[in-house]
C-alpha cells in the first residue's frame, strides 16, 4: 500500500514468483506490528454497544478487532507478522478500574491469542497493553497502584452530566509518535474512525517510511465514505467491510 523499497513495504507484489516469495518469507524475520485500537469506536463497529454484560461486550469486540487486523495483514502474505495490541479507552474512574477494564483484564487472561488469526502468517501476541500506561513517559510520572500514567480517563466533566472519556485520543496519538520515533522500522495499524488521528499518522509516516516502516489507518467501509474527503490519504488508509 505504501511505496517503499524496504522488504517491509505495505504491498508485497514485487514481480517475484510465488515460490521465490514463499522461500524468502521462510527465512525473513516476522514484521513487528503494533495495533493502536480506539476501543470505543471498535465497540460500535462490532455492534456490541447494546450488550449490557461487560465481558460479553469485550469478547465480541476483541473478536471483531482481531478479524479486522487479520484481514488487513493476511493479504500482505508471504510476509509474516507478530501483532501486539494496545487498547485505548476510559479505563479508570479516578484510580478505580471501570467494569469494562475489569472485563478486559479477565478476557485477555483467558484468551488463547494463537486462535484469533485465520492465517498462519499472522500471530497475535498475548502481551496486551492499555493506553493509560504511555510508551515513552518518564517512570516518575506513573503511579504504583494502579501502575498507570493516566488515571481518571473515565470522568464526569460537568455536574449532572454522564461520564465520558478524557485524554484517550491524545494518548493514542502520543504512543503512535513514540513508536514511530523509537521503532521506525516497524509497522503500525491505527484502528480509529476519527480524523483527529490523521495529523499524528502523517507525522508517523514521515518518520517511519524512510526506515522501512509503515503506518496505516484502518476504518470500516460504512463510516469512511464521507471521512477525509479533502485529506490526502492515498496509501494511508485501509477500508474494510463490516
Amino acid at each position: 500500500m505504501m511505496a517503499t523499497k524496504s522488504r517491509h513495504s505495505w504491498r508485497s507484489g514485487n514481480g517475484a514468483s510465488s515460490r521465490t516469495r514463499s522461500r524468502r518469507s521462510s527465512t525473513t524475520a516476522p514484521v513487528t506490528v503494533t495495533a493502536f485500537v480506539d476501543w470505543k469506536a471498535q465497540i460500535h463497529n462490532a455492534r456490541a454497544t447494546d450488550i449490557a454484560e461487560p465481558r460479553a461486550k469485550a469478547g465480541r469486540t476483541l473478536q471483531n478487532v482481531a478479524r479486522i487486523v487479520d484481514k488487513v495483514l493476511r493479504s500482505r502474505a508471504p510476509a509474516r507478522f507478530r501483532v501486539a495490541f494496545r487498547f485505548y479507552h476510559g479505563w479508570h474512574k479516578g484510580f478505580e478500574e471501570t467494569e469494562n477494564r475489569k472485563a478486559m483484564t479477565g478476557l485477555v487472561a483467558e484468551t488463547d491469542f494463537t486462535n484469533l488469526s485465520r492465517s498462519r502468517n499472522v500471530r497475535f501476541l498475548e502481551e496486551v497493553r492499555y493506553g493509560d500506561e504511555l510508551l515513552a513517559a518518564l517512570p516518575q510520572r506513573a503511579y504504583t497502584r494502579p501502575p498507570v500514567h493516566l488515571p481518571d480517563t473515565w470522568r464526569q466533566q460537568e455536574r449532572n452530566k454522564p461520564r465520558g472519556e478524557k485524554m484517550v485520543d491524545t494518548a493514542l496519538a502520543t504512543d503512535l509518535l513514540a513508536r514511530a520515533c523509537n521503532d521506525p522500522h516497524e509497522w503500525a495499524l491505527v484502528l480509529s474512525e476519527d480524523d483527529d488521528m490523521v495529523p499524528p499518522v502523517f507525522t508517523a509516516e514521515a518518520w517511519m517510511k524512510p526506515r522501512g516502516g509503515c503506518v496505516v489507518i484502518v476504518r470500516m467501509r460504512k463510516k469512511s465514505r464521507k471521512a477525509g474527503r479533502l485529506l490526502k490519504l492515498d496509501g494511508l488508509m485501509e477500508v474494510v467491510d463490516t
